[in-house]
């Protein structure tokens, strides 16, 4: 190859170099355009998975940094200058929540018609109602989102009846603890009953009821229990934690007055299964 043509060929290589640096250069200065003419906004996001009926507080959310170009392909979501922390309280999840997922207002309102009980029943738990009173229910106070512990009065001997109460053989046990109350008659939300509460006066309503969510066995349980004698809630406090204490407590009333034969007819303090109503 003579020189000329080693010449030439130098001449030509360093062309398409200068000429692929340029390009190069020009397609590197508008990604840098357009990344600079792009814009973000910090959006609410799901932290983690919330399953359906699972409960969710704000702590499982975050603001999150998302394109405009991303948001854009939504409908609804929930920008940092919108949000406003007094419209979104700890609830429910009716839908299946993702992590990662672009949240919007309605992710966290109650659907028209509100929501099936069987959303608020967590995985492998069941909802059973048990009949109540001014008495069993602590005159009311026990509220949906409240813990009780479900005592049992009965009998060993015999069915007790209102009036001539034999006590012999009489107990009260702990069939189960640390038990979530979900509604209250037709009141699932603490709020919606309180308001209601306050017409009933110082009676609940006839027939009151509240749902319990229980595992399977509690439920069988306190099926067989309602039968056997009366049901009582025992209020827990809103910090108490003992989910580990399986501990059952039972009293039988010689352990109050191993003297006492039966209840005093004036007190009127039991009547679980009675054969037959008070002659008159």
């Amino acid at each position: 190859m003579t020189a000329k043509r080693l010449m030439l060929l130098s001449l030509v290589l360093s062309a398409v170099g200068i000429s692929i640096l340029l390009l190069s250069q020009s397609e590197q200065k508008n990604d840098q355009q357009q990344a600079a003419a792009e814009t973000f906004k910090r959006v609410l996001v799901a932290k983690q998975k919330v399953d359906i009926g699972q409960p969710y507080t704000l702590n499982m959310f975050e603001w999150k940094q998302v394109s405009q170009q991303e948001l854009d392909n939504y409908l609804d979501y929930i920008s940092r200058e919108a949000f406003s922390v007094q419209q979104f309280t700890p609830g429910i999840a009716h839908s299946e929540i993702l992590a990662g997922q672009v949240m919007s207002a309605g992710d966290f309102s109650t659907p028209k018609g509100g929501v099936s009980l069987a959303f608020k029943v967590r995985n492998g738990y069941r909802a059973i109602s048990v009949p109540v009173d001014s008495v069993t229910a602590n005159s009311g106070f026990v509220q949906p989102g409240d813990k009780v512990d479900i005592l049992l009065l009965g009998s060993e001997v015999e069915e007790l009846k209102k009036y001539d109460n034999k006590v012999s053989g009489l107990y009260v046990t702990t069939i189960a603890k640390d038990v979530r109350v979900l509604a209250f008659n037709q009141y699932s939300d603490a709020d919606n009953f309180q308001k209601k509460r306050s017409a009933y006066g110082a009676d609940l309503p006839d027939n009151s009821s509240v749902s319990l969510e229980v595992n399977p066995e509690q439920a069988t349980q306190i099926v067989l229990a309602n039968q056997i004698g009366k049901l009582t809630l025992s209020l827990r406090g809103a910090g108490e934690d003992d989910s580990d204490d399986q501990s059952i407590y039972t009293v039988k009333s010689t352990q109050i007055n191993p003297e006492s034969k039966q209840v005093a007819p004036d007190l009127g303090l039991i009547q679980l299964r009675p054969t037959k109503d008070k002659a008159n």
